[in-house]
């Protein structure tokens, strides 16, 4: 409901979404949920267009932070209880800082605009999380466990690695979580790139030099962005097939609730209907046809008879 004068009050309180346009009445501005601060009515085009925007960066840094959380706690947490390794404090430091900075630009992305409204589905963005940070936390097990039993390498060189690693193969995978499509059918701003990109150049350069740990050279600081580049492209396909075969049955039935079970019953019972109408339906124009042809023969058989 759009309205500018004080009988529309009334009528903007009561609707769903109540706009005053510009130059409204203070009446109808305080009845209303939005006011238009431009003339026309294409702001709010331009509202929805902004707050879906929004929208799409929110849900690009939850599923981030939590892919990347869970990657964190889950190698670190088991590393230690396996192996008692643990990497030193000032390496921590860099990858949590590096991290925040990765995330800070999400807010300048080049967001991709929904066609339709968009809502939280936090089933499938728990379940997505988990799954890209424990196919995260498999590949950081890789690297700790091929540098230390194929290349015997010492722990403080493993420190080095593992930190390569972690701050790169996670790091990457920002620029898939930013949709639900192929990383590549939605361009990221100029400062994102420059900035994600900006913190692996950084940390390769504190891996290869040994500024903070010891060096591992060019060789393994290029072999692991490459592997890590790799492993990106691979977490974007699994993304892009769970977005695709997630369906409501599936979040009630892994994320279950009182609520999400009415309302598959629910929609079981509409799809059960509609099948049914479209079936009475097509039955009806299959007799409807029939008909047809059947006058059509008659009136055909009756033009012969009269004929001869």
């Amino acid at each position: 409901m759009t309205g500018d004068g004080v009988n529309d009050a009334p009528a903007l309180k009561k609707a769903n979404v109540g706009i005053a346009v510009h130059g409204c009445t203070d009446a109808a501005r305080s009845a209303a949920d939005i006011v238009l601060l431009a003339p026309g009515l294409s702001t709010i085009v331009d509202g929805i267009t902004t707050s879906r925007a929004i929208f799409q960066r929110m849900r690009s840094y939850a599923l981030y932070r939590i892919t990347s959380t869970v990657h964190f706690l889950m190698f670190f947490f088991c590393i230690t209880l396996i192996e008692d390794w643990q990497m030193s404090a000032i390496l921590l430091i860099l990858i949590a800082l590096l991290n925040d900075a990765a995330t800070l630009v999400i807010a300048v992305d080049n967001a991709k605009i929904s066609q339709k409204p968009d809502k939280w589905r936090l089933g499938q963005l728990i379940t997505l999380s988990l799954v890209l940070g424990t196919l995260l936390t498999a590949a950081s097990f890789a690297h700790y466990y091929i540098a230390k039993d194929v290349f015997h390498f010492d722990s403080e060189k493993i420190a080095t690695v593992m930190y390569l690693h972690i701050s790169s193969c996670p790091h990457f995978v920002i620029f898939s979580t930013r949709l639900s499509g192929y990383f590549w059918e939605n361009i990221p701003s100029i400062t994102f790139i420059i900035a994600v990109l900006g913190t692996q150049v950084f940390a390769m350069l504190i891996s290869i030099y040994g500024l903070l740990t010891p060096k591992i050279g060019w060789g393994w600081g290029v072999t692991i962005i490459c592997i890590s580049l790799g492993y990106f492209v691979f977490l974007d396909f699994v993304k892009v097939q769970l977005f695709r075969y997630w369906s409501f049955e599936l979040t009630a039935k892994l994320w279950p609730s009182k609520t999400r079970r009415t309302k598959l019953q629910d929609r079981k019972a509409y799809a059960i209907n509609h099948a049914r109408i479209v079936g009475n339906i097509s039955k009806v124009r299959k007799v409807v046809i029939m008909s047809r042809v059947l006058l059509a023969f008659k009136k055909k058989s009756s033009t012969k008879a009269i004929e001869v």
